[in-house]
């Protein structure tokens, strides 16, 4: 899509800091950068999120590092509990000469307990040279979902397209599969808060698992799937926490006019989103990916669907217990996996702020006919048994697939 709307300068700031061994640049300049750079002190780098226009505190954190030393330092947020159990995410650069020459990174991964000092601190020893990433957990951008969409470009079955353009001069993309002319149709989206990343790990295991498995061929014949993987893509793009953004965020953004006033979105994303899916004759399915809060509680470890348990519909109850089934018949797997719970109170579970009558993404779907229409909640860390990775959560999201074949029926 052409636009006459420059995209928005790349945001973020970069630091040489002086410490006791050496010098190490902390930059928050890269695609979903976010972290202040409070003070330093010998080996301690004190850093903290940016809430920008959030409205309350939140935790998503995301900094590039390098060192001209060889040194352990230790990495400190003094008033934010944001280093999870397993520490947290880390990534480093390869060599010049890897896959893409300079600029190239290896795969996310914990960087593990045994680095983390509390919920407050971790360590790290740096090589002279060394550039490290590190994130509360493990990010998901722009180039990320372009990658994913590469492999399959040729696949006729895949239709991918710009939906619209943010403020920010971005081209929003939707994916879109099946046939065009079908009469039944599936809506599938993430990013509505930017800082939700690992949920977009998800949503790409089931687009995959559509595109890959035989047995999704029968979906595939009588429904169209529309994807829409960000629903704040300047967000995620300039690292916000998008939760809770003033006056409000992209997933309270979905209105109408009606005969008692006159509302529109304030987001072009939104917008357009809702202008699609307006267009669509039948909507059959509609799936939310979000994440709960950082960890802990009685929810925020373990994949759950946002309901009150006892008013859960029949067919979320049916997916619920099919997505059961498939993760559970492969839970013997030597690898690490991501299963799901469909237990009242486990993997259908309500929380506090949770309203049907928000202006949500599930709940504008659900007005337009779709049963089930659903938030799903994917944890940014998971638990000692069930460990969020990408891997684990692509997994999961082909495990959804499945479950969502045997229910768009």
């Amino acid at each position: 899509m052409e636009t006459d709307i420059a995209t928005e300068p790349a945001a973020g700031t970069g630091s040489d800091l002086e410490t006791t061994d050496g010098t190490v640049t902390v930059r928050t300049t890269h695609p979903g950068g976010n972290g202040r750079v409070l003070e330093v002190d010998g080996e301690a780098i004190r850093l903290e999120p940016e809430i920008r226009d959030s409205t309350r505190r939140w935790f998503y954190w995301y900094v590039d590092a390098e060192s001209d030393a060889d040194q352990t330092l230790r990495i400190e947020f003094p008033s934010d509990e944001v280093v999870g159990p397993r520490g947290p995410a880390v990534r480093t650069a390869m060599p010049c000469g890897g896959p893409i020459g300079n600029g190239a990174w290896d795969e996310w991964r914990w960087l593990g307990a045994d680095h983390r000092i509390d919920a407050t601190a971790f360590r790290y020893a740096f090589d002279a040279g060394e550039r490290v990433q590190f994130a509360l957990s493990f990010p998901y951008q722009r180039a990320d979902f372009d990658a994913f969409a590469f492999e399959y470009e040729s696949d006729p079955r895949l239709s991918l397209e710009t939906l619209t353009t943010t403020a920010g001069g971005r081209e929003v993309p939707v994916v879109r599969l099946g046939p065009s002319d079908a009469d039944r149709h599936v809506a599938l989206a993430a990013r509505h808060h930017a800082c939700e990343s690992t949920a977009s790990y998800v949503l790409e295991g089931v687009l995959r698992e559509l595109l890959e498995s035989e047995a999704m061929e029968p979906l595939l014949e009588t429904h169209r799937v529309h994807a829409y993987p960000f629903g704040d893509l300047d967000g995620v793009e300039r690292g916000d926490q998008g939760k809770y953004r003033g006056p409000h965020d992209h997933n309270r953004d979905y209105v109408d006019a009606n005969e008692i006033s006159e509302l529109s979105p304030l987001y072009p994303t939104t917008s357009a989103i809702a202008d699609d899916l307006r267009s669509l004759e039948s909507l059959s399915l509609a799936i939310d990916f979000h994440c709960p809060f950082k960890w802990g509680g009685d929810i925020n470890d373990r994949p759950f669907f946002v309901t009150e348990p006892t008013a859960a519909s029949d067919e979320l109850r049916g997916l619920a217990e099919r997505l059961e089934d498939v993760t559970r018949a492969r839970s013997s797997e030597t690898d690490p996996t991501l299963t799901y719970d469909a237990s009242p109170g486990v993997g259908l579970a309500s929380f506090d702020s949770q309203s049907g009558l928000l202006h949500t993404f599930e709940r504008y779907c659900s007005q337009l006919g779709a049963e089930p229409a659903a938030s799903l909640e994917v944890p940014y860390v998971g638990t000692a048994t069930d460990p969020v990775t990408p891997s684990t959560a692509r997994r999961f999201g082909r495990d959804l697939a499945v479950a969502l074949g045997a229910t768009a029926r």
